[in-house]
């Protein structure tokens, strides 16, 4: 079997069990732009969504980007990598990585080895500073809850009498 294939093999058995959990992750991984570069391709993500694919351009010329009709939708899931024989599936890319794609039909597909990955994320708004610099807001997933104060220790120290010497 050669390596593309056990990647395969592997992609399916880790498919079976994770693919809810994989999307979800993929929403969060891959905010932003992300490029990446195998050795005959770029692909281009926007929040792990397919936006374009060119051919690897040479040194110092401009990537000439398509967006065919087939790959609307396809989304990036993760890397597949290979460690010593034992395959993960990480969000995070390592260096000869296979890409995770989806097709349209949903099932999973693979690039070839990848070169580079760069990620540009969108810089969040600062939020408004309050207008007295004395009053924030504290964010909160649940309400306050009231706890009873710790009781009194029970812990008693004794120290022997000190013998009387006499």
């Amino acid at each position: 079997m050669n390596r593309r294939q056990a990647a395969e093999k592997a992609l399916i058995k880790l498919g079976k069990q994770t693919a809810a959990t994989w999307q979800r992750v993929r929403g969060e991984a891959f905010l932003g732009d992300v490029t990446i570069e195998t050795g005959n391709t770029l692909y281009r993500f926007e929040d792990g969504v397919f936006s374009g694919r060119a051919p690897r351009p040479a040194a110092g010329s401009v990537p000439a980007w398509e967006t065919p009709p087939n790959m609307e939708g396809v989304e990036l899931i993760g890397f597949l990598a290979d460690e010593g024989g034992l395959w993960s599936l990480s969000p995070r890319w390592r260096s000869g990585a296979l890409a995770v794609i989806t097709t349209k039909a949903k099932a999973f597909t693979l690039t070839s080895p990848t070169l580079a990955c760069t990620v540009e994320r969108p810089e969040r708004p600062l939020r408004e500073s309050p207008e007295r610099s004395d009053v924030f807001v504290v964010p909160s997933s649940c309400p306050p809850s009231v706890r009873r104060p710790a009781p009194p220790s029970m812990t008693r120290v004794m120290q022997a009498a000190p013998a009387s010497r006499g």
